[in-house]
């Protein structure tokens, strides 16, 4: 009887030794060899996985930055208030920041080492933000709609918001000292900065 292998879960696994690799040494200090060697695999197996190391590099990319359906259909559900659908995006986005803190720092040494060679990342940067931004844009204007926010300047409002998440990265990868409680709490006074107040 030959062995099940669980490729999925074998997947999951050459993603997580990977980016702890990059995390060590960088995107340019790890070799396709490397990832297999970690794995404990022969290139021929990680092969069937991954193609090469960009390959590997995206998917895992894609993986931590992805909400899975099932929690988005619950942080969007449409029969809550516009701000409890942005309190718990909020939520979800920052625990998914602490849980994925080693992606992060991958992220951000790649993301460097490509503006190193002079390359402007701009328009690479604001193309994958702008969905998240519409989407905070699309609940504040809702939430001002509807009379549960009190915000003249919704734009500003994505942009302070935004600028406190940044802010929580660059503490999580640079300094390394983010605590979560207090970037949840942060997060909470930035929202009461904007929630409508009793008369």
């Amino acid at each position: 009887m030959g062995i099940i292998i669980d490729h999925e879960a074998r997947r999951h696994e050459i993603i997580v030794k990977a980016i702890q690799l990059f995390a060590e040494q960088g995107y340019d200090g790890v070799t396709y060899q490397k990832i297999a060697d970690s794995c404990g695999i022969a290139r021929t197996t990680l092969y069937k996985y991954f193609h090469n190391k960009r390959q590997i590099f995206t998917y895992a990319i894609w993986e931590a930055s992805t909400i899975s359906n099932q929690v988005f259909a619950y942080i969007l559900n449409p029969k809550d208030s516009a701000t409890v659908r942005l309190e718990r995006l909020l939520e979800a986005v920052l625990k998914m920041l602490f849980e994925r803190h080693l992606m992060m720092i991958v992220v951000l040494d790649y993301l460097l080492a490509i503006q190193r060679t002079g390359r402007n990342l701009k328009r690479n940067i604001s193309r994958h933000t702008i969905t998240f931004k519409r989407l905070l844009l699309h609940l504040i204007l809702e939430g001002k709609r509807k009379g549960e926010l009190d915000c003249n300047n919704p734009g500003a409002a994505v942009e302070l918001i935004y600028t406190q998440l940044e802010a929580t990265i660059l503490r999580l990868t640079i300094s390394q000292n983010a605590n979560y409680d207090e970037s949840l709490a942060l997060i909470h006074q930035i929202l009461e900065l904007f929630k409508k107040k009793p008369v």
